[in-house]
């Protein structure tokens, strides 16, 4: 079925082989969250030069931008429909992809294609690509088609000098591909504006939470994995000045309120219309595991600390993986039972060590204006051509 798959995405590029090249750029959307980026894409190009090919699960996410005048061109791309996907390759001078696309394997480049891979997350907690354990149990033939897309890209873009060594080593691409610039996904984080707009939405829905100290529950989506806390979850302490919010990957809506459910008072859920990004505007902890939301939450001035709860980590790192420099220089902030977990939140809240050194490794090349560096960058190749 696969060799099939990817053959149909050869003879599609084949069929558009001719077509010249209607938007300066392309954007592949299979993440929210960079919203803002895509604003001041459009903005910079003009809405008719900019192309948005979005994965059925961002659909809402596309519409808004349609129904705010942001976009007017964008083409969803479902699974295994492999023209919609070359076609948005093919007519765009610039390609921007946010994720590992495996049809890039099948993809025969030519001279006038250019790949940016923006990725969807700041930092790297969980291992992928060659550091992922399960990538030496699959055939040489999966193997060699995982680094044909590897090495489709001729940029990829990071926000520190940290992420560039994981994408070194996980994808196995040479230093010089690697665009030092910042990560478009942090800018809003550093702008007032969409912050004060973040922290307005939430006191007007939920004004309940204006006088309480915010703790967030945001662990990582487990893949093909089913999500479960342990078993004495029950027992966990929210102090009573707080509320604890448990959010899940929106897959999991049922699971969020099964944990709630089961939970001691001042557990709660919040209607997905608040987003996770959102969220991290008004807590003061984030409770995490693996996420790479930690990453994003320590550069918010509301950020006082940050706890890496990982039960499961034994399990985690023999199925999934994390990155072996992470795990050495944060184990002593991970804490493996509820009991623990109760002391970081009640005495951790005003230490932001962990918080300075996740800034420290991760952010140091995010300022608030890596968008318009890299906006910078694909005008230039635009131009070029």
């Amino acid at each position: 079925m696969k060799k099939i798959y990817l053959l149909l995405v050869r003879l599609a590029r084949l069929a558009f082989g001719a077509k010249k090249a209607q938007y300066q750029v392309a954007y592949f959307m299979s993440f929210a969250g960079n919203e803002t980026f895509i604003r001041e894409l459009v903005k910079q190009f003009g809405s008719d030069e900019v192309l948005i090919v979005y994965k059925t699960n961002v659909k809402e996410n596309v519409l808004q931008l349609r129904q705010g005048h942001i976009i007017k061109h964008a083409i969803e791309f479902k699974k295994f429909q492999v023209t919609s996907f070359v076609k948005g390759i093919k007519l765009a001078r610039v390609t921007l992809f946010d994720n590992y696309y495996p049809e890039l394997s099948a993809i025969n480049k030519t001279k006038k294609d250019y790949f940016i891979q923006v990725w969807h997350a700041n930092g790297a907690i969980k291992a992928f690509g060659w550091e992922d354990p399960n990538t030496y149990h699959r055939s040489v033939e999966d193997q060699q088609r995982f680094q044909r897309v590897y090495d489709s890209f001729d940029q990829i873009v990071v926000g520190s000098e940290k992420m560039a060594d994981v994408f070194q080593r996980s994808w196995h691409v040479a230093s010089d591909k690697i665009d030092r610039i910042g990560y478009p996904r942090t800018d809003k984080y550093f702008e007032e504006s969409w912050i004060g707009k973040a922290r307005k939405k939430i006191q007007t829905k939920l004004p309940e939470l204006t006088q309480k100290r915010v703790i967030l529950y945001a662990p990582t989506y487990r893949k093909n994995v089913s999500f479960s806390l342990p078993d004495d979850w029950r027992k966990i302490k929210v102090p009573q000045d707080a509320v604890l919010i448990v959010r899940l990957h929106p897959h999991l809506a049922n699971v969020e309120r099964q944990i709630v459910d089961a939970s001691p008072d001042r557990v709660i859920m919040v209607d997905h219309f608040i987003s996770t990004q959102e969220l991290l505007c008004v807590a003061d902890t984030l409770i995490t595991d693996y996420s790479s939301i930690a990453f994003d939450f320590s550069l918010l001035d509301n950020a006082r600390s940050v706890i890496f709860f990982t039960y499961d980590l034994e399990e985690f790192e023999r199925t999934v993986g994390i990155q072996a420099s992470f795990k050495a220089a944060f184990l002593n902030q991970m804490v493996n039972t509820v009991e623990q977990l109760n002391d970081a939140i009640l005495f951790g809240n005003s230490d932001k060590n962990v918080i300075h050194k996740l800034n420290q490794q991760w952010n140091t090349l995010n300022d608030g204006h890596s968008s318009a560096r890299l906006i910078k960058q694909v005008k230039e190749r635009c131009t070029d051509e």
